[in-house]
C-alpha cells in the first residue's frame, strides 16, 4: 500500500509567475550554525570543569550532591537549548523576491512580507567579513515591514539588494 505524501510547503502560496528570484541565505545560516556549535562546545567545556570541581571538592561525599548535580546539568541543558534557538533565529532560511514584494521565510517557518525590493528599507547594522564562521560576508540588517515594524536578520551580504540591472536601495 502506498501512502501519498503531502507536498512540502517551503514557500508562500502565490502564482508561479509572481516569483522573480529565490535567494537562499547560505552564508547567514552557516554563520548561525557555526556560532551555535562553537557556543555549545564552550558551554560543554565549562560544564565539565564545574562538574569536575564539584566532584573533587571536600563536600563531594555528602548525600545531597547527586540531586544538586542533576539540577545543575538540567539547568545547563535548558540553557544550551535556549541559546541555540536564540542563535539560529535571526538567520532566515531564504528570501523570495516577488513582483508584489519581498517575503522573508524565517528559520522556524514564519513569513514576513515587505515592500517591493526597490522600495525596501534595509539598514546594515553590522558587517561580518568572511572567515571561520562563514565562507562569505554576512550582514546584520534591520528591515521595515509593510506595517512599519522593524525586524533584524542575519543574512548573506547582498541578499536584500535589488536585482542586477535595477537601481538598489
Amino acid at each position: 500500500m502506498r501512502i501519498p505524501r503531502a507536498p512540502a510547503a517551503s514557500r508562500p502560496a502565490a502564482p508561479a509567475g509572481d516569483l522573480v528570484d529565490h535567494r537562499p541565505n547560505v552564508a547567514g545560516t552557516q554563520r548561525a550554525f557555526r556560532f551555535a556549535v562553537l557556543y555549545l562546545i564552550v558551554l560543554l567545556a565549562l560544564d565539565l570543569i564545574l562538574v569536575a570541581l564539584d566532584l573533587t571538592s571536600s563536600e563531594a561525599s555528602r548525600p545531597g550532591l547527586q540531586g544538586d548535580l542533576r539540577l545543575f546539568l538540567a539547568i545547563a541543558g535548558v540553557l544550551a537549548v535556549g541559546s541555540v534557538v536564540f542563535a539560529l533565529s535571526p538567520a532566515p532560511r531564504f528570501v523570495d523576491v516577488r513582483s508584489t514584494g519581498v517575503v522573508v521565510v524565517g528559520r522556524w517557518g514564519s513569513r514576513v512580507a515587505y515592500p517591493a525590493i526597490d522600495r525596501l528599507d534595509a539598514r546594515v547594522l553590522r558587517h561580518y567579513p568572511a572567515g571561520f564562521l562563514s565562507s562569505k560576508p554576512v550582514d546584520m540588517v534591520s528591515v521595515a515591514d509593510t506595517a512599519g515594524r522593524r525586524h533584524t536578520y542575519q543574512v548573506e551580504s547582498g541578499l536584500l539588494n535589488s536585482l542586477p540591472g535595477s537601481p538598489g536601495p
